[in-house]
C-alpha cells in the first residue's frame, strides 16, 4: 500500500493558501492582518473564528479549535488524514506524491491488528467446535440472536481452559509476546495463561473495521465481572473507540441518528431487530473524544439509559460532557426505558417501529437539563428556585454555542418566570464568580512552581499543619482509583500505607486488590456509614476530565509521588519548628543533608 510522501505532507502549506481553502466553505471578512469568521465548529455569530494567511493557520479564540490545513478538512469535512489531503490537493489542481517504500510510524501497530483477527477467528471457530459451545450457543439463541447476526459481529466463544489461547500461538514466540503486550495472555505465579475463559467473545472494531480489542460476558451469574474487556494497548483505547460504530455506518442506510446504549448485547440484539443505527461505550463513562466521533457521523445522538437513579447519573455524566460539544446542527437527546428493561427486552415487547418511535420523542438535552435540577430542588419556594438559577447558569456557562446559549437563558427565563434580562444577570454573576475562584490544578497533582527541597527546608518555627496539597493529591489519586481499580497493587499498598491519613485510599486500594473489576459502587459501599465520606467518595467517582488508562496510570503514580514529596517536606518543617536549640536544628540539618546524598 503506497502511502503519500512526508515531503508532500510537509511542503503542501507552501503549495496552497489556507485563506482560499477555508474561503471557498466560510464567508471570511478582512480583519487587521487576518481574516475572520464565525466558527464553523460550535456555531454562534461572533466573528471568533481567525484565519492567518501569513501563518497558514486557523483559531477560534471562543473553543480553541485550532490547526492548518489538512485539520480544518479532517474536521470540517468528516474525512481522514489521506482524505483531506487528497481533497486539498484535487481542489488546488496538485499532483500527490506517493512514496511506496514508506512505511507506517510504527509498523507493529499493523502486527498487532493482524494477531488480533487472528485471534477473533480462533474465538468463532472456538463458537462451532469447542466441546464446551454449548453454553455459548444456548445463551445466544435465548437472547434471539439469529446465526446471520453473530457472524455479522464475529461472535465467538473462549473456551474454559487456561491455555487454549496460548497453545494455538505458542509456536510463535514473537505472536505469544504480542498477545501479552494486547492483555490477552496474562503470566501469573504458575506461568501464563488467558485472560478471556468461558466467555462469550464480542471483538471490538475501530472504525476501518480492524480488529483492536475484546469484550467478553460471563455465563456464570456469579462471575465477579459479568463484562470484561481487554486492557487498553497500542490499539486500543476505551476513551476514544465505540463498539458498533463500524457495523452501524456499513449495515445503515443514513444516519439521520445514532443510539448510545450500554452494552454490547443490547448493539448486537438491536441489529437483530433491524435497529442498526446503534453504539455502545467500552465499559466506561461517554467521554468528550466519544462525542467528537459521534458528531462527525451524525447531527442527532441519542442516548439510552435505564430509568433507574444509576441510569440518570450516568444520564447527567454524559449531558454535562455535551454541553461545550454542542455545535450549530447538532442535536443530543436522552432516552430513558422503563423500569426492568433493556432495549432488548423492550424492542421483543413492543416491536422496531415503536421502539424507533421512543428513539423520535427522546428528551432533548434542554428538558433534560431543567427537569434534572428542578428535581432537586423545592422549586416551589423562593429558595429553590434561587438555588435552580444559580446551579443551572453554571452549567449554560459551559456551552460554547452562542444562539444554544441564549436559547437556553430564555428558556430558564420561562421556567422561573422572569425576563432574559433578569436570567442574564444572575448569569453573568455567576460566570464571573467561577473565573474568580482559583482553579485548583489536579490534573496531574502537581504543583506548578514547585521548589527544590532545599529551598523550603529553611523554615524555622513552621507549626505543623496539614498540607492542603496533600489533601488534592489524595482526592486526585482515590477519583483515579475509583474509576480503574487495576491501579492497585502490591507496590502501591505499600507506598500508600506510608502516607499519613490515607486510609480511606488504603481501604479502596485493599478493595480493588480483591476484585480488579469491582465496580464503584462495590468500592465505595463500606463507607456508607460514614455519610460525609461517603458523599464525597460518590462525587469523586466522576472523572473529570476522562483519562485513558495508561494516561490514568501515569497521572495516578505522578500524584502518589508528589504526595511522598509533600509529606516528605511537612515532616522536615515540622522536625526543623520542633528544634528547641541551634544544636538541634544542626543535627536536624545534617539528617536532611545524610539523606539528600543517598539519593
Amino acid at each position: 500500500m503506497p502511502y503519500i510522501s512526508q515531503n508532500f505532507i510537509n511542503d503542501l502549506p507552501n503549495q496552497i493558501d489556507i485563506v482560499d481553502l477555508i474561503g471557498k466553505r466560510l464567508t471570511l471578512k478582512k480583519m487587521g492582518s487576518g481574516y475572520r469568521a464565525p466558527c464553523p465548529f460550535h456555531g454562534g455569530k461572533n466573528p471568533n473564528f481567525a484565519v492567518n494567511s501569513h501563518e497558514q493557520f486557523y483559531h477560534c479564540f471562543k473553543c480553541g479549535e485550532s490547526g492548518g490545513a489538512i485539520s480544518f478538512m479532517q474536521k470540517y469535512e468528516n474525512l481522514s488524514f489521506p482524505e483531506a489531503v487528497e481533497m486539498i490537493a484535487n481542489e488546488f489542481g496538485l499532483v500527490i506524491e506517493y512514496d511506496s517504500n514508506s512505511k507506517p510510524v510504527d509498523p507493529k501497530l499493523e502486527r498487532y491488528r493482524e494477531l488480533s483477527q487472528k485471534v477473533s477467528d480462533f474465538y468463532v471457530q472456538q463458537l462451532k467446535s469447542s466441546p464446551a459451545k454449548e453454553k455459548a450457543v444456548t445463551y445466544a439463541k435465548d437472547r434471539g440472536i439469529s446465526g446471520e447476526i453473530a457472524k455479522r459481529f464475529a461472535l465467538g466463544f473462549a473456551p474454559p481452559s487456561n491455555k487454549d489461547l496460548l497453545l494455538a500461538f505458542e509456536q510463535s514466540e514473537q505472536a505469544v509476546l504480542d498477545l501479552k503486550t494486547l492483555g490477552l495472555i496474562k503470566t501469573g505465579e504458575y506461568g501464563d495463561y488467558d485472560f478471556f475463559r468461558d466467555r462469550l467473545m464480542f471483538p471490538i472494531h475501530n472504525s476501518k473495521g480492524s480488529v483492536i480489542a475484546f469484550g467478553g460476558r460471563a455465563f456464570d451469574s456469579k462471575a465477579k465481572a459479568k463484562y470484561l474487556n481487554s486492557q487498553e494497548s497500542p490499539i486500543f483505547f476505551k476513551s476514544k473507540e465505540l463498539y458498533g460504530l463500524y457495523h452501524a455506518r456499513k449495515y445503515s442506510r443514513s444516519m439521520d441518528y445514532i443510539l448510545v446504549v450500554e452494552g454490547y448485547m443490547d448493539v448486537v440484539a438491536l441489529h437483530q431487530s433491524d435497529i442498526t443505527k446503534v453504539v455502545a461505550t467500552l465499559g466506561t463513562a461517554t467521554t468528550e473524544q466519544h462525542l467528537q466521533t459521534l458528531a462527525r457521523t451524525t447531527n442527532n445522538i441519542v442516548f439510552c439509559f435505564d430509568g433507574d437513579e444509576a441510569g440518570r447519573a450516568a444520564a447527567w455524566k454524559a449531558l454535562k460532557i455535551a454541553l461545550p460539544i454542542i455545535k450549530s446542527g447538532l442535536q443530543i437527546k436522552f432516552l430513558f426505558l422503563p423500569d426492568d428493561e433493556d432495549p432488548d427486552t423492550l424492542v421483543k415487547k413492543e416491536s422496531t417501529q415503536a421502539f424507533e418511535a421512543r428513539i423520535s420523542n427522546a428528551y432533548p438535552l434542554s428538558k433534560f437539563l431543567f427537569k434534572h435540577i428542578q428535581a432537586e430542588v423545592d422549586f416551589d419556594t423562593i429558595e429553590g428556585k434561587t438555588l435552580f438559577l444559580e446551579e443551572v447558569t453554571v452549567l449554560i456557562a459551559l456551552v460554547t454555542h452562542d444562539v444554544y446559549q441564549q436559547q437556553l437563558l430564555e428558556g430558564v427565563a420561562q421556567i422561573v418566570g422572569q425576563s432574559v434580562e433578569q436570567v442574564m444577570a444572575v448569569f453573568t454573576q455567576q460566570t464571573e464568580k467561577i473565573q474568580e475562584t482559583p482553579q485548583v490544578p489536579v490534573d496531574m497533582g502537581y504543583e506548578p512552581s514547585m521548589p527544590d527541597f532545599a529551598d523550603e527546608y529553611f523554615v524555622p518555627n513552621t507549626k505543623p499543619q496539614e498540607n492542603n496539597s496533600v489533601k488534592v493529591l489524595m482526592g486526585r489519586m482515590i477519583s483515579l482509583l475509583l474509576n480503574y481499580p487495576s491501579l492497585a497493587d502490591d507496590t502501591v499498598e505499600v507506598r500508600v500505607r506510608n502516607i499519613e491519613k490515607s486510609q480511606v485510599l488504603l481501604d479502596l486500594v485493599h478493595s480493588a486488590q480483591m476484585d480488579e473489576a469491582i465496580s464503584q459502587e462495590s468500592l465505595i459501599k463500606p463507607f456508607k456509614s460514614k455519610l460525609g465520606v461517603y458523599q464525597r467518595l460518590q462525587k469523586l467517582c466522576i472523572l473529570e476530565p476522562f483519562l485513558s488508562e495508561n494516561q490514568a496510570r501515569d497521572e495516578f503514580l505522578s500524584a502518589l509521588n508528589n504526595a511522598e514529596k509533600r509529606q516528605e517536606i511537612i515532616k522536615v518543617k515540622y522536625s526543623i519548628a520542633s528544634a528547641k536549640t541551634l544544636e538541634d536544628q544542626q543535627k536536624v540539618m545534617e539528617g536532611i543533608a545524610k539523606n539528600k546524598a543517598k539519593k
